[in-house]
């Protein structure tokens, strides 16, 4: 995965998390909270463990997720814990022993909205002090479930992500440009950075554009070229 930028706020994180804080990341869709962290992943694996899980789905839905992953050599196949107790899940997600001597980390991503229940859960994982936390938050939620979400983290760091900077852009700009061998020259490469405005989301879609358009044009060569040996044959 290429991942440009964004040092300063990896470092937040890390050395929140390195600090037994947990960490709030905010940011509009698009702009690169779930590649930041899974950045902070890579860059340190040899102390935590990540442990990644959508908090769109239902409380029962995560624990499922988190002890299959948490107990890989228990067998807890996502498919076998299907019809498991809530409760019992979490018990042992929060009690069972870990083999994996790094502490854990667990990622509550897309959180756009806060029950009851998922509060719940927060607050009894939080309780045993067990695990560290991430929290990737939607922009959408509103200030009143934010404070209740920091308060059962506590303490929280809330890191709020915003464009990348230009020089950032570019150069992202550019090792696409070299991976995909697209011959793009520094002033387009300095026009597409001013025109995405430092928008992940948006460069990635205009890499993506720009492969299609150069799909079609190598399989319009191999058409015309089909058509040559056609005639001349």
């Amino acid at each position: 995965m290429t991942f440009i930028g964004r040092e300063k706020e990896t470092r937040k994180i890390i050395r929140a998390l390195e600090h037994g804080d947990n960490v709030i990341v905010r940011g509009i869709y698009g702009i690169g909270r779930s590649s930041l962290v899974r950045n902070v992943e890579t860059s340190t694996t040899e102390q935590f463990r990540f442990l990644f899980t959508d908090f769109s789905m239902t409380p029962g839905q995560v624990c499922r997720e988190l002890l299959a992953d948490l107990f890989p050599q228990k067998r807890y196949r996502k498919e076998d814990l299907q019809h498991c107790r809530y409760k019992s899940m979490r018990f042992r997600i929060a009690n069972r022993e870990l083999s994996d001597k790094r502490r854990h980390v667990i990622v509550l991503d897309n959180i756009g909205r806060l029950t009851k229940p998922r509060l719940a859960l927060i607050r009894y994982l939080c309780w045993e002090k067990r695990f560290h936390f991430v929290a990737v938050v939607e922009n959408f939620l509103s200030d009143s479930e934010l404070l209740l979400l920091r308060a059962e983290l506590m303490p929280a760091h809330v890191l709020t992500l915003s464009y990348l900077t230009a020089r950032n852009t570019g150069e992202l700009l550019r090792r696409w440009a070299e991976h995909h061998r697209l011959e793009w020259s520094e002033t387009r490469i300095h026009h597409l950075a001013e025109a995405s405005g430092g928008y992940p989301l948006g460069l990635r879609e205009t890499i993506e554009r720009e492969l299609k358009r150069r799909g079609r044009a190598n399989r319009s060569k191999c058409l015309k070229k089909d058509e040559l040996e056609y005639d001349e044959s």
